[in-house]
């Protein structure tokens, strides 16, 4: 797989950490293996050939993944699912939650697969803070979403009120897909997240200041046909396993796409 090199508009975090959107499939399966790392270490999933940890969400072309790049190394990563017609991750198990924004005609995405390869949360932290950055300034300026919703582990609950002003969304509630772990929703109101950091100069700086281009965030690697075959079909057997109804979807999306081969699990090449 042949790296491409990093976008000129990229936003230097010193000079060799750069915190970006994807722009490669070598950069995703780096991403996903990180998470797959980070989850397993955390008890969250259990043990996979593949070594990679990912979900149908990616393959929908609205879904980005935000990388910190240390010298062509991925140690960070999270992911933006923009709500679509097969909605949220997190409508596995706070469908109703999330569906009371939807009916007020709100806009929202779900952050997800936050990771970092440093385990301490006191030194993943300043990486971890410019990721949801990036985050938060392509959900304002390119999506113009109304929230950003995301599901925790109860004990990251103080870090994520504290230093990125989420609020109460949905009570603790058990998490199938992350072995039975505990879980919290939570949401940032970013029509009034300018008003929450009133009196916090450096939550203020943090979200307002340096805003990140439009064409960094624009250019952010949404996965091909090809894409899909190599992470769905040939790593995995996940789209055998895919729901019906988000199986439906990516047909339309994606319709030259030979799904009844693939299904069937003959290879499409």
């Amino acid at each position: 797989m042949q790296r491409r090199a990093k976008s000129p508009g990229a936003i230097a975090f010193n000079n060799d950490l750069s915190i970006r959107p994807s722009v490669s499939r070598w950069e995703l399966e780096q991403a996903f293996r990180l998470v797959y790392l980070s989850f397993l270490q955390r008890e969250y999933i259990e043990e996979s050939a593949s070594k990679l940890r990912f979900s149908i969400f990616n393959a929908l072309p609205e879904t980005v993944t935000f990388v910190a790049d240390l010298r062509e190394a991925i140690i960070a990563t999270v992911t933006l699912v923009p709500d679509t017609p097969i909605g949220l991750p997190m409508d596995e198990i706070y469908h109703d939650e999330v569906q009371a924004l939807r009916d007020q005609g709100r806009r929202l995405a779900e952050v997800t697969m936050l990771a970092d390869r440093r385990h301490e949360i006191r030194r993943a932290l300043p990486v971890v803070m410019q990721l949801m950055k990036r985050v938060f300034d392509y959900a304002t300026l390119v999506l113009k979403a109304n929230d950003l919703c995301i599901t925790i582990n109860p004990r990251h609950e103080t870090y994520y009120r504290r230093f990125l002003l989420f609020q109460p969304l949905g009570g603790l509630k058990t998490y199938p897909s992350v072995r039975n772990n505990p879980a919290l929703a939570r949401r940032l109101d970013l029509d009034t997240v300018r008003e929450a950091c009133e009196g916090n100069q450096r939550l203020l700086r943090h979200f307002f200041t340096n805003r990140t281009p439009l064409e960094t965030l624009h250019e952010h690697y949404a996965m091909a046909p090809q894409d899909i075959e190599y992470f769905f079909v040939e790593r995995t057997q996940m789209l055998k396993r895919t729901d019906p109804e988000k199986l439906a979807y990516l047909r339309r999306l994606y319709p030259d796409c030979p799904w009844d081969t693939w299904l069937s699990g003959r290879s499409g090449r």
